[in-house]
């Protein structure tokens, strides 16, 4: 009796001691689980201000300021990104220590992302679970003094193409001109024998503002001067060479076929200004090359393409990547641009002393061939965004894309209608004499396969004092010249179509 009295008690005694022990267990887990989730949270925000409880991995004490520090700095080249950070469930225990495996997932400057699994570990220490942090917990590959370091190499650039398929945009050999400024004898003199160089190239630098520079730079300096086709410099180079003080260093950029060629539409690229860098969210560094004005600058992105990326842990001497990504090539944006036609209205300007434009629109679907402004390698697309006052209308101006929505593919002014008449840009006259010789309003399209809206019917003739508007042989057109007169203008007209004969 005695006997099955005592075994009875001792079963009772564990009937009450398995679920106390089921209850501890479950209060250990909730409890590493919670400081894992604040110690992810914390990591996310790179501030670990409220968590007290980290360790270096050698066991030392670590406050949340040396521990941030030490985030920063071992995340290196990424550290102004956040990472997303994602556990693979619950921690597992074994004893007084804790893992949990957890999703690390970066997004690269470009857009791209780095993946990876890491693992974060914990001891339970009194009461407390303090968690372990060091260079490991970044990236499992990483060991004290290293950090994340990210190379990029910049793609080849993509090309603006014309309706055949003839690169009007590629990289293009080029001469960066500069000065040193403690070889220069005297920069009075250098001043006036670079402004008379360039001019006799038509190179358009502005070098009045050339001492104040050298004045400014270091006496080694490569103070920059002017960027020139190759063929350009060719030209000069001799003369160039034997001044003193003149460096030059050879490179490429994604330029027009010659200076002129539908500058103002096609824009240029170079070095990327501080705004352009500010604006790209880290996609772009002081020293890339993007698109600074004109379809360069609004398909940049698509020019860009991707650069190859390399991410590496970095200390003294170079490692095995952790991670690579290939270059990926610029694309091609294909242009409704006519060359012939284009090179026939550039060459249409090129004797205006005024600032002028010159449109041609294909009248069968509205495709446009030309984009001409001038004189000269005119910078302002006056062509799209100039706003030019005429009388009223044949038709309703909103029947005829007035003051709409246009799916061009470039900044475009679309005009505007009141009682006085209508103002609009010289694209804008070019598509409404293409769509009244047509018999209904279609958006001009300078993009190829772009889906353009059509409209309704109209009909009427259209004539604006001051410019030369018509259709010609399926092509609508229209001349401006900034205070010119219909003689004027007439007389461009004239000479661009005889040019495409």
């Amino acid at each position: 009796m005695t006997r099955l009295r005592g075994i009875l008690l001792l079963l009772g005694a564990l009937t009450l001691v398995a679920p106390l022990a089921a209850a501890c267990d479950d209060d250990r887990d909730k409890a590493v689980n919670d400081r894992f989730t604040a110690f992810l949270a914390d990591w996310r925000k790179a501030d670990f201000t409220g968590f007290p409880d980290l360790l270096t991995p050698q066991g030392r004490t670590l406050d949340p300021a040396a521990a941030k520090e030490l985030l920063a700095g071992t995340e290196g080249d990424l550290s102004a990104r956040r990472p997303e950070l994602t556990p693979h469930g619950k921690a597992k225990l074994q004893a007084s220590d804790a893992t949990l495996s957890v999703a690390v997932a970066w997004t690269l400057p470009d857009g791209r992302k780095w993946a990876y699994d890491t693992t974060v570990h914990a001891r339970l220490l009194g009461k407390r679970w303090q968690v372990y942090f060091g260079p490991g917990t970044v990236h499992p590959e990483l060991e004290d003094g290293q950090h994340l370091s990210l190379r990029a190499t910049p793609a080849r650039r993509g090309k603006i193409a014309a309706a055949d398929g003839t690169p009007i945009v590629a990289e293009t050999p080029v001469v960066y001109v500069g000065v040193e400024p403690q070889a220069v004898p005297n920069v009075p003199d250098l001043v006036t024998h670079l402004g008379d160089v360039f001019r006799s190239v038509q190179a358009d630098v502005d070098v009045q503002g050339l001492p104040a520079k050298l004045q400014a730079a270091k006496p080694d300096a490569f103070v920059d001067v002017v960027t020139l086709r190759k063929t350009d410099f060719d030209e000069i180079a001799t003369d160039l060479n034997k001044t003193p003080g003149i460096r030059v260093k050879a490179g490429t950029l994604s330029l027009p076929m010659t200076r002129t060629f539908a500058r103002a539409l096609l824009g240029t690229s170079g070095p990327a200004t501080k705004e352009i860098i500010d604006a790209s969210k880290g996609a772009l560094k002081a020293g890339d090359v993007s698109g600074l004005t004109g379809m360069q600058r609004r398909y940049d992105t698509q020019l860009r393409g991707l650069p190859g990326v390399s991410i590496a842990p970095f200390e003294k001497d170079a490692v095995e990547p952790l991670f690579t990504l290939p270059a990926q090539d610029g694309a091609v944006i294909a242009t409704t641009i006519d060359v012939k036609v284009q090179q026939a209205a550039d060459a249409a300007l090129a004797g205006s002393g005024k600032p002028s434009a010159l449109v041609v629109v294909k009248v069968s679907d509205g495709t446009v061939l030309a984009v001409a402004n001038g004189p000269g390698p005119a910078g302002y697309n006056l062509a799209f965004l100039g706003e030019i006052p005429g009388p009223a209308w044949p038709a309703d101006p909103a029947s005829l894309g007035v003051g709409g929505t246009w799916n061009l593919g470039a900044d475009v002014f679309t005009g505007r209608a009141d009682a006085n008449g209508v103002t609009a840009a010289p694209i804008g006259y070019a598509a409404a004499a293409a769509a009244l010789d047509r018999g209904a309003w279609q958006e001009p399209v300078l993009i190829k396969d772009t889906k353009a809206q059509a409209g309704a019917k109209v009909t009427g003739t259209l004539s604006v004092p001051g410019l030369s508007v018509g259709v010609r042989d399926g092509i609508a057109y229209c001349v401006y010249v900034t205070d010119g007169t219909s003689q004027a203008t007439g007389a461009i007209a004239d000479a661009f179509l005889a040019a495409i004969k």
